[in-house]
């Protein structure tokens, strides 16, 4: 049975970066990427219906609001992505079994 990893955030540097490399060789791993178009970690229902749906053995987030500039103007924002949605995150992995 193939270890499932949750890959947040896939649209960016990072999440695109662990895409190619599992393209590349996925060594029994499979990848389940997604976007905040098809998952908004910052709504801890929608979060929790996905978890449900599907085990995962581990969650990479890659998901986060980086510009310095614009967070220190967007503070709720850069706050609910930063803190927030890591915290659903720790919390529906811990409740699923799962490692962040």
């Amino acid at each position: 049975m193939k270890t499932k990893v949750l890959v947040t955030g896939a649209n960016g540097q990072l999440g695109q970066t662990i895409k190619t490399l599992y393209n590349e060789n996925d060594e029994g791993v499979q990848f389940v990427f997604t976007n905040k178009n098809e998952l908004d970690i910052t709504n801890l229902e929608e979060t929790s219906d996905f978890f449900s749906k599907t085990k995962y053995d581990y969650c990479i987030n890659c998901a986060a609001y980086t510009s310095v500039e614009q967070a220190e103007e967007s503070i709720e924002i850069a706050f609910k992505i930063n803190a927030e949605a890591v915290k659903n995150l720790a919390i529906l992995c811990k409740k699923h079994k799962g490692k962040i």
